[in-house]
């Protein structure tokens, strides 16, 4: 039997160790806010917290209504909303462990009427088009809080930026790039992606719609802490909502910690270092807490929709092929 990899061998070592040290350090750069955290959270307004946290609820079902949009795109009736919702949420959830293609492995798994490549196609495109709305929206409100003219020039700026990535010539070189990559899974993701090309101006707009929603709604919901913490505005709450999603971007590509752990909180303390430190270390752990309690209360509530698999008996010649 031939040894792994040194890499391998040594991921998960490397993977706590940068997670560490990210907390460590952010940490120290919290250390002196301790004595204002101290005496701000008995002032703390907490029930006003209840805001972002069923802003992140709602927003992961907008989520996944948008995942949904995207995969019957490409494979219609494939799934009811129940089993996908299982699919869905509960890869949601393995997004917290190392490494998140726990989670498209798991929906290959579970979810076997569709192939691999259509899971990693379709999860990869609403990657990319929820991080993009993400950055648009947070520059947006960035901009808006400094200047009318600057939040509007966000807003053309990146819708833009979605009219132009929709069309059918950028799209089919991406995909056309996607599909030379070295390795079988990319040039079968880049075939399982072919139907976006063709997509309506109503499908375009529709996820337009539900992505744009998405991410409104989880910054407009973060007024809630503006208003629970002391001395904060629900300007401010929203300004360090659009700056902790930046961060949070940050996390979600630092693939080697777990949902971004340490990274996320880091990027974050340098981003909002103009606003009160305890107020910056407090929304950095309510800001991960309600991200994780969404997750799990949508997974608890999604989980018993276990796929139906297909008897073997019932697999005919349309569905091998």
């Amino acid at each position: 039997m031939s040894k792994k990899p040194w890499y391998e061998r040594w991921r998960w070592l490397f993977m706590t160790v940068v997670s560490l040290a990210a907390l460590m350090w952010t940490i120290l750069l919290l250390r002196d806010a301790l004595p204002e955290l101290r005496a701000d959270l008995p002032r703390l307004q907490a029930w006003w917290l209840l805001l972002p946290l069923a802003g992140c609820i709602a927003c992961g079902y907008i989520g996944f209504e948008a995942f949904r949009a995207l995969l019957l795109h490409v494979k219609p009736q494939v799934y009811g909303r129940l089993a996908l919702g299982h699919l869905y949420f509960v890869a949601q959830l393995m997004k917290h462990l190392p490494g998140r293609v726990w989670g498209v492995a798991y929906q290959t798994t579970a979810g076997n009427q569709v192939n691999l490549a259509m899971w990693a196609g379709v999860t990869v495109t609403h990657m990319v088009i929820a991080t993009g709305v993400a950055v648009w929206m947070a520059l947006a409100v960035m901009g808006f809080a400094y200047s009318p003219r600057w939040g509007a020039l966000a807003l053309v700026l990146g819708l833009a930026a979605y009219v132009f990535g929709w069309h059918r010539r950028p799209l089919t070189m991406l995909l056309a790039l996607i599909s030379k990559l070295p390795g079988r899974m990319f040039a079968r993701a880049g075939a399982a992606l072919l139907p976006f090309v063709e997509a309506s101006f109503r499908f375009k707009l529709r996820i337009l719609l539900l992505f744009g929603s998405y991410w409104l709604v989880y910054l407009v919901s973060w007024a809630g802490y503006g208003l629970a913490w002391p001395g904060l505005s629900p300007a401010d709450g929203m300004v360090l909502c659009a700056l902790y999603t930046i961060a949070w971007m940050a996390g979600y590509f630092s693939v080697v910690t777990p949902s971004g752990l340490g990274i996320r909180e880091l990027v974050f303390v340098f981003l909002a270092h103009r606003f009160p430190p305890d107020a910056v270390a407090g929304l950095a752990v309510f800001g991960r807490a309600m991200l994780l309690v969404a997750d799990i209360l949508l997974g608890a509530f999604y989980g018993p929709f276990v796929p139906v698999q297909p008897k073997k008996t019932d697999i005919g010649p349309t569905q091998l092929s």
